[in-house]
Order: C-alpha cells, then structure tokens, then sequence
C-alpha cells in the first residue's frame, strides 16, 4: 500500500503536469493533426513526413499489440509528435479517460540501449502502444469510489512494479518487431556479463533507476524474466495475471501472481536469476577454454565510457565519460609513461621471460593500479552535457557536440571546439543540429549527422564559418528514414567510413568525402568505426557472431572482416594509436565500461558458433525483420484545441496561521497544452479565503494569454495569532494577463503585463472598485561547470491603479544569487519596494498568508507571500524582504530563513522590527521529474518559527498547500 500510495501521487501531479510541459516544442507552433480509426496524431508542421509514416503504421501496430496483450481500449489514443531535447525517447500516459503517448522523433544511434530495430517509428510506437493497451485495462466491476476518484488509471498502473510495466513493453516491442532490446545483443552482454561477475539486480532493486545501468534493468532483465516465466508456465499465463489483476478479488500484485504462477515473485526470481548465472559461467568457461583475447586493461572505471579515441600526436587519449546518472564529461589521460607504469611493465616482461622458461617461476605481482586520474576534463557547463569528443588535427583542442536552446526552448545540437589546455570553449554551429562530427587532417572541415524533423542526414560543416552542406539526398531512391552515425573520415580526406541505419540493421559503409553512394563494407556493427593509421584498414565493433568483439575489415572490401578479440562482455570503439602499434578499445563489465588495450597487429580469432539454447546470454539467431502494413491516413487538418478535451476533477488546499481553504472542482486541457481552464470553488474556515474561480490560459501566440474571474471572501479579523479586521473583504472581479519569456544557452528573460478590475466590500460596510495595470520583468542567468556554479536572477514589478477614487503606484525590485554545488543549492535574495500617491490599506505592502488558486496574482502583487505567517502582519507602503535559503539536490526539503518589514515611513511612530522567521519545507512536487513539472505548481507542508515584535509574535507554525493554476 506505500508503493502504491506513492504511485497515486506521483500520478496525480504527473496528470497536472504532462500537458503542457512534455513536449517542449511550443503550444503555439503551428501544429496539425492526422486520423486513424484509433487514433489522433499531432505534429508540429515540419515533422509532417515522420508523423505520415509513423500515423500510416499505427493502425496494424495496433491490431497486433491489442490481440497480443488481450484487451483493446476503448477510446481514440492521441499521439503527440515532437523532438523537444534532441534525444530518442518516447512516454505513454495511461489515462482511462484520455491515453496519449508521446513519440520523441529524433533517431537513436548505434551505441544506444535502443538503437537495435527494424524501423525506429515502429518500435517506439509498438513499446509506448504496448504500455497504453496493457495499463488502461480497467478495473472488472469498479467501486463507487474508484469511479469519483480523481485520477483515471487502471489498476496495474497502481499495483504492479516498474520492473513489470517497463518490462512488459520491452517484450511486446521484441515479440512483435523481431528486433528491439529482446532480440539485441545488448541485452545479451549485458545479461551475460552481469551475470558472470554475479552482479544481476535482486528482486527489490529490479525496479530501481540507481547504478550503473541500474535503470535499464527493468526493460534488459525483467522483460527476461517475464519471457522466462511464460516459458516455465505457458503461453498466455502473463495475459491471465493481467487479468488477475483487474479483478476486484485478485489483491495485491504478489498475491495475484502467486495464483497465477504458484509462488511469490522473488522466489522465482531468485531461481531465474540462478539459471541464468548457471547458463553465462558456462558461457565463460567455454569462451576461457577457446582462448580469451582481451589485451590488457587500460582503465578500470565505473559508470559509462564512451567516444574514446588517441590524439594525432600520440601523447593523449579522450572519452566521454558518466560515472554516476545525471554526469557526464569529456577526460583527457596522457598516454606517456609514468615511473610507476614502466616499473609494472618491466616486471610483466620478466613475468613473460620467466613463463617461457618455467611456468612455475613467476611471481605473485599486483596489478598496476587503476584508474589513472585524467589530466583535464570538460564537465557539462550550463546543464548540457558535451558529447562525441573528436581530435583536431593540433593534439590540442576537441571537436564536440552539445545541447542548446532555441528560441521555443527546444534544445537543439551544435558543435564547439575545446581547447583542452587553455580550458576556453567557443561554438562553431547555431542551431545546426549537428552531432558526430569528425574533423578533417587539415582542421578546414568536418563530416557529421544532422538530425531533423525525424529524418538523418549526413553533412559537411565548414568549421570557420559553421555553414553546413548535405552529402546524402533522400531524393536518390534510398530510405528517406535511414540513419547515419559516427562518420569518420580517412586521413587522407577522401572517403568516409561510417554506420549506416537501413533495411533492419546496422551496416559499416563506405563513400567518397564529396558525398555519392555508400558502398556496404560490413554488417552486423554495433560501435563507431576507426581507420588505421595507413588508411587500408577500418576497425569496427560488430555482434556478427552474437558478442560484441573488435573487428577489422580492408578498406578496399577484398576480403570478409576479421575478428580480433574474444572477451566475456562486450568489445566495441577502437581507438588505434598513431603509429599503429595497438588500438585502445571499450569492454563492459558490471561496474562500468572499461578502457583496453590491444597490441597490432593482432592475429584473427575464430569465432565461436551458437544456436537456439544459448539465449539469452547470446542474442536468438537473426530472423526476418518484421515489418507493419502501412495504410492510409486522413489528410492534415489545423489541430483543434477543442476536439479531444479532458475534463476531471481539480483539487487544492491552503493551511495556515492566514486560515485553511479548499479548493474543489474541475478542468480541462488539451493533448498539446494549448488550452487549459479550470473551475474552482473554496471553502473553509473564517480566515481562509472562501469563494470561486474560473479560469483560462491560451497558449496559441507566442506570448501566454491568461483570463481568470473570481469571488471570495477573506476575514483576516478572523485569524487567531494577529487578527486584522480591517482587512475584511468581500470582492469579486477579473484579471487578465500575457506571459512571454525566451531562453537563451544558461539564461532566461521574460516579461508580463496585465490589468484587472474589482469590486470591493469591506467589513467595515459600504464599498468601491478597484481598477489596475501591473507589470514584470524578470531575468535569471546560470552558469555551471559540472554540478557546481552559481545563479543570479532579478526582477522588477510595477503596478499602477485607482482605489476608491485615489490613485496610486507601486513597485518592487528583486534580486537572488546562488551558489550550486552536487550536494545542495544556497540562496540569498533581498527585495525593496515602495508606493506612492494615495493608496487604501488594500493597496499598501502585506506582509504574510499563503497564495491561493482562486485570487489571481498579477492583481495582488502587493501581498508578499510566506505561509508560516499569519496574513498581514505587517502592513505599509514601503517593504524590504531578505531571505536565505538551503534545497537539498537528493531530497525534496528546503530550509531556508527571512527577515521581513513592512511599514509607513512617514508615520511619526518608529519603524517596526523585521518579522524573523526559520522553517523547513518539503517541496513534493519535485517528485515530479523536472520535463514533466509546469511552473504553476506546488505542493508543500512545512513548519517554521516566527519572532515579531510588531506586532508581538512568538510561535511555531506548520502550514500546507496544494496550488495549481492552469
């Protein structure tokens, strides 16, 4: 019941969340949409040729993913197109009374956990299909309860583990594509390996997202671990515990898979988990006996490695590395000899010498040891991470792609030159959405990938003016959707070996520098190429004979490739050193990806045979690619904000010294986030603000329209610790508002104006309007290296308006500063603000209460928000407000302490003392995941000490609030 209640809230927020804020791509872009019979595709307009291809599948994916799992949905599935973070990635949000699925379009490339498939469209599609059918099955018979609850999810969604969700889809996607991770070799090293080192996950931490590879587990092992189960107890046994599932007598998800396969989960997990390290041991002890070759370990390391590759001058060696989830950084060794590594090397020479002679005579030695430090290393700066890490042709500076922002927020990939020694960084590319790129010898230009709009294209960037230049047009027959990755060009500059992504597989190419044909050379690649150092060979990673080992194959194709290691994980990324004498090359293992070295020329190694009985440690042998009908679509028609709406029930709360208030209702949005609203009606006791609301964000234009209206009663003389009577008031009225802000590469800035009109009954009898214009601008710069940095962020607010026939203005200047490390995020801020002219005490700086969903905000920028306080402990025209603040990076908690004032400068009596007060909050909507959290969101509870001495006040206050504004 924990799981599952934490399950229920993540839920929850995530409903709030997805819309608006899932997809990156803008509302207002001009989005279109596509009919099925099942299906409502949207697409921004230049995404029109994926969402065609992908919309003319959807309808025979879902014929075969429906009678696959056993239950067909109900209602129409939207589809939402986009590529909001340059990544492939796709989510299903199972919603029983809206399932949508986001399809990310950008093509995965061969080094990636899903870069096996026949066709990239399908598989996601199958996975993302896979999780809506199988998760919306509904409740058999459903309660009173369940039926007014206020999120629409099925009961497998609440009751069974990550492992089982994600695992699954992962085995629908191999079982109904013929490719995919179940038929991969990846999830074959990873299994084989991990299991050989006896490091496969335990039962509880299966559904884990921690460690190295920790959050493939439930996709890699528990889509085997399912496989296994229905082999042990036969086919459609997973279908009945779907099933069982749904029943109201089924109970929890050990209980109901009990019934279904006679024992608890982790037992047969653990008696799967032996078989399998039974089945790779063997693996090893036959792979041992034919002889392992492997060179020599490099560089231990935990986390991920990749993109290694020797400088031109043979002094250093790259690669991008990750050793924890959420790092990433390019490291840069020096290859040249220590003292301490020639000494080892000279004492494994003698240990050769003495070998030869007598196998007895060598002595115990420890191994030298690793990891050696890198010299320099360029961490992620500004939240991006660098990625695919080239020499240039001066051994000094780096050829590298990263993430930036456009003008819409959607972060796009160009390249940048690093100088590794001097530390600087300039760019080279905006906007070009460019990655792999390798330079020319002569440093002029260099070959990459530009991936756009779904479609992959291989290009030329000129690197002093950043131009680029397609080499590859669909328009010459080939598979518009095929995929490029990792070109590399000879040294001399006259050809390019590269990965190429068509007709189901991977194949190592080979085409002139000016662009023309590509010639196969190889299949079966699963790394990046290298050339030699003469430019007649390429080294490759290939699964030809179901592991990932180094390959060689001749340039010129006169003869079959040529393995050169057999190792018991996975060989892939040579990186040849200049002279030829050896290639450093990449091996997984179950604490990270290690970096090896291997002497040239190496002699081949016969590879080993397989067949059905080594799966899964080995990947099944290789099968037709399994292809979906496409059939036909509507034509596109303008998206409608209005067709598809979701309506469901809106809650909120407030509690506090200022009063408790709830928030009960309903809203409405659309699949893209275009147009939402909410209506909201509070109650609560006599100091909470009591009333209703209706309102209504349009994100259509560039700039973000907002109306709301609004009742409510607020008796600040009905608090306990500091009543105010005299702010007692019953008003009614509206506020309209536009938003727009603009991201730039670590920074933002945004702006907003509104105006609102009130009516206004005051306790004290009678009452008058109260008419305003406010506004807002706002900045925030940031700047990282790694996990440490700082932010810096300021704003100005301004109002102006007519009270009771008085005018007045005001406004407040802000600013905060930060200091960000890996651990935690230090805040000081400080606000000043005055008012002039004739205002009422409605108009005037308050100090405390709590923000409420039914009161617009641009119509009370006088109220100085801070729920541990009682609502207008102090009032005045003029405001100072300091506060210091510590959130935490791996909890939701914040503490933080302010100083607050407010008061009349002009009032003979003194100036009051500044409201101390300390607290801690947990922040939970941070359990939301940052990509899927809107800014009009919060959920916290906390508790703080408050100190005044005018008015005098000495407590300890909690508080909480639930607030969400469309």
């Amino acid at each position: 019941m924990r799981r599952a209640g934490l399950a229920a809230l993540f839920l929850a927020l995530s409903v709030l969340a997805a819309p608006a804020s899932s997809l990156a791509q803008a509302p207002s872009a001009p989005w279109r949409t596509i009919e099925t019979a099942h299906f409502r595709v949207h697409y921004p307009e230049p995404f029109e040729s994926w969402a065609k291809r992908t919309a003319g599948a959807l309808e025979s994916i879902h014929a075969q993913v429906t009678a696959y799992v056993g239950y067909t949905p109900p209602r129409p599935i939207e589809v939402v197109v986009a590529d909001p973070v340059a990544d492939s990635n796709g989510m299903a949000f199972p919603f029983l009374d809206r399932p949508y699925m986001v399809l990310w379009a950008y093509p995965p490339d061969v080094e990636s956990s899903i870069g096996d498939s026949t066709d990239w469209m399908d598989l996601l599609a199958v996975h993302e299909l896979a999780h809506i059918v199988h998760l919306t099955r509904p409740r058999n018979r459903a309660g009173l309860l369940e039926k007014l609850m206020p999120l629409p999810i099925g009961p497998i969604t609440l009751l069974a583990p990550r492992w089982v969700i994600e695992g699954y889809a992962t085995v629908v996607e191999g079982a109904l594509t013929g490719s995919g991770r179940p038929n991969s070799s990846y999830r074959a090293t990873v299994l084989r390996r991990f299991a050989i080192e006896g490091k496969l996950p335990s039962y509880g931490a299966l559904s884990s997202t921690g460690g190295f590879l920790g959050g493939s587990m439930a996709y890699l092992v528990g889509s085997t671990f399912l496989e296994w189960l229905e082999r042990a107890q036969g086919e459609g046994s997973l279908v009945r515990l779907w099933k069982r599932l749904t029943s109201r007598r089924g109970g929890d998800f050990d209980a109901c898979f009990r019934a279904v396969f006679g024992r608890a989960p982790t037992d047969l997990y653990d008696r799967f988990r032996a078989e399998l390290t039974a089945q790779a041991i063997a693996e090893e002890k036959r792979r041992q006996s034919a002889g392992i070759v492997e060179g020599e370990a490099w560089q231990r390391l935990r986390g991920a490695t990749f993109s290694p590759q020797v400088s031109p001058d043979g002094s250093k060696l790259l690669a991008w590395r990750a050793p924890a989830r959420g790092e990433g950084a390019i490291a840069v060794w020096t290859l040249a000899e220590t003292p301490e590594e020639a000494r080892a090397r000279e004492r494994r020479e003698e240990d050769e010498r003495k070998l030869a002679e007598d196998p007895n005579e060598v002595a115990d030695r420890p191994e030298l040891p690793l990891p050696r430090a890198p010299r320099w290393k360029l961490p992620r700066w500004n939240g991006q991470v660098p990625q695919d890490p080239r020499w240039m042709p001066d051994s000094r500076r780096v050829l590298l792609c990263r993430r930036v922002p456009d003008a819409g927020g959607v972060l796009r990939q160009d390249l940048f030159l690093w100088d590794v020694e001097g530390g600087g960084v300039t760019r080279v590319t905006r906007l070009a959405d460019v990655s792999d790129a390798d330079p020319s010898s002569d440093g002029s230009f260099a070959v990459g990938v530009r991936n756009r709009f779904g479609q992959s294209r291989l290009v030329r960037v000129d690197l002093a003016t950043g131009e680029t230049r397609v080499l590859d047009d669909a328009a010459d027959g080939s598979d518009p959707w095929r995929t490029w990755s990792h070109p590399r060009l000879s040294s001399d500059g006259r050809s390019i070996a590269a990965l190429l992504h068509e007709k189901g597989g991977w194949d190592l190419v080979l085409l002139p520098a000016t662009g023309g044909p590509p010639r196969v050379l190889a299949r079966s690649a699963v790394g990046p190429p290298a050339w030699s150092p003469d430019g007649t060979r390429i080294f490759f990673g290939s699964d030809a004979s179901g592991a990932w080992e180094i390959v060689s194959v001749d340039a010129a194709g006169s003869e079959p490739p040529r393995e050169l290691t057999r190792v018991t994980g996975g060989a892939f990324s040579p990186a040849p050193s200049p002279d030829g004498s050896a290639t450093y090359f990449l091996e997984l293992t179950a604490k990270g990806i290690d970096i090896r070295r291997l002497p040239l020329p190496a002699p081949p190694v016969t590879a080993l045979a397989r067949d059905a009985s080594d799966f899964p440690i080995l990947p099944p042998p290789v099968v037709e690619p399994k292809t979906f009908a496409l059939g036909e679509v509507s034509a596109p028609r303008p998206y409608d904000a209005l067709a598809a709406p979701a309506i469901r029930l809106a809650s909120g709360f407030t509690a506090g010294p200022s009063g408790n208030s709830y928030q009960a209702g309903v809203e409405g949005r659309d699949v893209v986030g275009r147009l939402g609203w909410q209506a909201l009606g509070a109650f609560g006791n006599a100091a909470g603000p009591r009333g209703g609301s209706l309102a209504a964000a349009w994100d259509g234009l560039p700039a973000r329209l907002t109306l709301q209206m609004f009742s409510s009663l607020e008796k600040p003389g009905s608090q306990r610790l500091v009543p105010r009577p005299e702010l007692d008031e019953q008003r009614w009225g509206f506020f309209a508002n536009a938003s727009w802000s603009r991201p730039f590469d670590g920074a933002r800035v945004g702006a907003e104006v509104g105006g609102g009109w009130t009516r206004v009954e005051p306790g004290s009898g009678g009452e008058f309007s109260r008419t305003l214009a406010s506004g807002r601008g706002w900045g925030r710069l940031v700047r990282t290296r790694g996990r440490s940095g700082f932010s810096l962020s300021a704003d100005l607010e301004g109002a102006l308006g007519e009270t009771e026939g008085g005018f007045w203005r005001q406004f407040s200047v802000g600013g905060r500063l930060a200091g960000i490390t890996s651990f935690a995020t230090l805040g000081i801020s400080a606000r000043y603000g005055d008012t002039g002219g004739a205002p009422t005490a409605f108009d005037l700086f308050r100090i405390g209460g709590a923000d409420s969903a039914i009161l617009p905000p641009g119509l009370d920028r006088n109220r100085i928000v801070s729920p541990a306080l009682p609502a207008a402990l102090q009032l005045g025209p003029r405001l100072e407000r300091y506060r210091a603040d510590l959130a935490f990076a791996a909890l939701p908690l914040l503490l933080y302490a302010e100083r607050l004032r407010a008061w009349d400068p002009n009032a003979a009596a003194a100036r009051p003392g500044a409201v101390r007060v300390a607290g801690a909050e947990l922040r939970l909507e941070r359990l939301v995941p940052e990509e899927l959290r809107p800014d009009g969101l919060a959920l916290y509870v906390g508790v703080a000490r408050v100190r005044s001495d005018q008015p005098h006040l000495a407590t300890t206050q909690g508080y909480g609030g639930l607030i969400y504004r469309p």
